[in-house]
């Protein structure tokens, strides 16, 4: 909850693209290393067994999280919101994952 309360916080210096695609970014970051922290302490969490089925679980759903995000992105393929759309689409997903994770895999 601690991350989501900061990812909501990331704010743009202003409205231009590059500070938009700055904050989609950092929003971004912010879930992926909670994904990493989660992954981390489920590696203790879980069995041998388990750990084998999340990993490859975890290998499939970075392929799909990455084409969800370049699917919504070629909405505005060649603009300049396509990397906006493609970054904020990285981030949405992976803060999925990460309460998946929780709400799945925790103990």
């Amino acid at each position: 909850n601690d991350t989501k309360v900061r990812a909501d916080n990331i704010v743009p210096v202003d409205y231009t693209t590059p500070s938009l695609n700055q904050a989609e970014g950092e929003r971004y970051e912010l879930w992926d290393r909670l994904l990493n922290e989660l992954y981390g302490v489920l590696k203790s969490q879980l069995s041998v067994k388990e750990m084998d089925q999340l990993r490859v679980k975890q290998r499939e759903w970075i392929i799909y999280r990455d084409n969800k995000a370049k699917e919504a992105s070629l909405v505005n393929e060649g603009g300049s919101a396509e990397q906006l759309v493609y970054l904020g689409e990285l981030a949405n997903q992976t803060e999925i994952r990460c309460y998946t994770l929780v709400n799945d895999y925790m103990k």
